[in-house]
């Protein structure tokens, strides 16, 4: 008579076990999954920058990591994963009379929460180290002139 009994706590065990790797398995995923997201919009969004005049406060290359443009949207939206303005910082290191041509273009997304689905893990985990991609700008006389005249060479 136990028998039949304990086969069934037995199974309750190994799937308690089972749907608990499965969930941490899910979790690491999604986190590897939006780390990556962010790596890419932030890579895009210096490639975009590195090509285009600088605005003087970095709000166009915020608004390409968090909306996918260089404007802001005129509806309420949501920023990329949850991100807003204060998750991004945006540097331009000017060209100076030595090295004119080493202007440099750094973009950084911190402070961001991962959000878990696991059930266990109720508050979201802040990432300790920054999104971070640096870039060379194009030549300023390039930066400024739109068009394919700007790509040619003289």
């Amino acid at each position: 008579m136990k028998q039949r009994g304990q086969s069934l706590i037995e199974g309750t065990f190994v799937l308690l076990v089972f749907f608990s790797l499965l969930l941490g398995v899910v979790d690491c995923g999604q986190v590897l999954v939006a780390h990556q997201s962010l790596v890419e919009r932030v890579r895009s969004a210096v490639h975009w920058g590195s090509r285009h005049p600088y605005d003087g406060s970095g709000d166009q290359v915020a608004n390409m990591i968090l909306y996918n443009r260089p404007s802001e949207p005129n509806t309420t939206t949501t920023g990329f994963l949850g991100l807003t303005r204060a998750n991004v910082q945006v540097q331009l290191r000017a060209a100076t009379a030595e090295q004119p041509d080493d202007e440099m273009l750094s973009v950084a997304i911190v402070n961001y929460e991962y959000h878990f689905f696991s059930p266990w893990l109720t508050k979201p985990l802040v990432s300790p180290r920054p999104v971070s991609i640096s870039a060379p700008c194009a030549q300023a006389e390039s930066r400024t002139t739109r068009g394919p005249q700007a790509l040619a060479k003289p």
